[in-house]
Parts: C-alpha cells; structure tokens; sequence
C-alpha cells in the first residue's frame, strides 16, 4: 500500500509537471506570438510611411505631382539690362495637361532652363523660350521625341504657360507665356500647363528689342553662342527650381 501510494504520488507529480510544462510552453509561444505582431505592426507602420500614406517624402512626391508644382525662374536681363532681374512663380496645372506638365518637371528638375534665352518677344501675344543653350544638351532632349497633344482644358488667357508645337502631337522643349488673352489658340489645340501666380510684371519687363529676329534653327545649332554675339541684350532665365504647392 506504502508502495502504490508512493508510485500513485509519483504518477501524479509527474502528470502536474507534465500539465504545467505544457502551461509554460503555451506561455511561451503566446509571448514569441505577440512579439511578432508587434514586430510586424512597427513594420508595417515604417513600410506605410515609405508608401507615403502618412506623408513622407514619396508620398508627397506623388501629391505633388498630382496637385502640381510651384516653378520658380529668376529671369535676368530685364528691359536689356544686366542690373535687373525678377521672380516669376509658375503654378502647374496637371487636371489641364498631364503629359504636358511631367515633361515640364523633367526639363526644371533636370536644370534644362537655366541660361535659356527668350528668343522670340511678341508685345501683347507671347514671350517664347525652351531651346538649351548647349546644342549638346538640346539634341538629347529631342531623341526623347515628340509628346502626344493633351486636350485642350485650361485656356490660354493672359498669364499662361503652354508648350509651342510644328503641328499635331509635336511638343518638345519649347514654351511660351501669354501676354495677352489668346483664346483663339484653344481652338487651335494649345493646351496651357500652367499660369503665372506672381511675377507677371517682370514677364511684362523680358526684352522685347529684337522681336522674332532670332533664328530658331540657329539657335538649335549654335546655341548661346549664336546669340550672345548677335542678340546681346536678349533676357534669360538664371535658374529654375521647383518646389511643393
């Protein structure tokens, strides 16, 4: 009796450690299980914000490039003259052009327009510009081809920005602002990229002395070296930088 009640007290002292190893072991795993979750919600909160979903640098980057961009140019050479410059602040409109506004973007985020010259001044029409001053540079530009027209959504109403074009879905680098209301381009399927949301008047102020004397196809070939020796005074852009709406 001594003897069963001993293997009896044993058996029994085995079977609670036998439960309670298996307590231990079910705490164990619920302990690695919450860590886990853990592990994976801090994870997945880092990979939300690099999605952008709460509003790091990629996520504002998609933003801004649905919503536009604010484009900045120094312009130089104002009225002529080397002693004065202005800022001009171009909002850009992507609901109007999109194909037209992300090529925009690549030619500022690529420094494309700094020492641009505005080649072509018509008073009360248009002030034109957007051939590199490095035939090298703007030869690149144009092996990336020509864009596909966007349909024609904003007008171009004095303060505008819109591509120039040699006919259907032949936009490249060149550009204009408007200066005058020039609806009759709509009909003409100019479509506007944008518009002037300060430093119209210093667009008012770009040198307007040599007209449409500059030759185009020059220009494409010679670059700035063609103009500083014939159009002296011509106004350019200094810089051009971009920053969020």
């Amino acid at each position: 009796l001594t003897a069963n009640n001993n293997m009896m007290g044993e058996q029994h002292t085995r079977n609670w450690v036998v439960k309670l190893g298996g307590l231990a072991v079910l705490s164990l795993l619920a302990t690695v299980a919450l860590s886990l979750r853990s592990h994976e919600a801090f994870h997945g909160r880092r990979l939300a914000e690099k999605d952008g979903t709460n509003g790091n640098e990629n996520g504002s980057h998609d933003k801004t490039e649905e919503e536009g961009r604010l484009i900045s140019f120094e312009v130089a050479n104002l009225n002529g003259r080397s002693d004065q410059t202005g800022t001009v602040i171009i909002q850009t409109k992507p609901k109007w052009a999109p194909i037209g506004v992300k090529r925009f973007h690549e030619l500022v985020d690529s420094g494309f327009f700094e020492g641009c010259r505005f080649f072509r001044v018509v008073p009360d029409f248009v002030v034109q510009f957007g051939i590199n001053g490095d035939p090298d540079v703007q030869k690149s530009w144009k092996a990336k081809g020509e864009l596909k027209d966007d349909q024609v959504v904003g007008s171009n109403v004095r303060g505008t920005i819109t591509f120039a074009t040699a006919g259907p879905n032949t936009r490249t680098t060149q550009l204009f602002i408007n200066t005058a209301n020039n609806q009759f381009l709509d009909r003409q399927k100019f479509s506007p990229i944008g518009e002037i949301v300060s430093g119209m008047n210093f667009v008012d102020q770009i040198d307007p002395e040599y007209r449409e004397k500059p030759s185009q196809a020059k220009i494409t070939e010679e670059g700035n070296a063609y103009l500083e020796e014939n159009f002296p005074n011509l106004s350019y852009i200094a810089s051009a930088t971009s920053g969020e709406e």
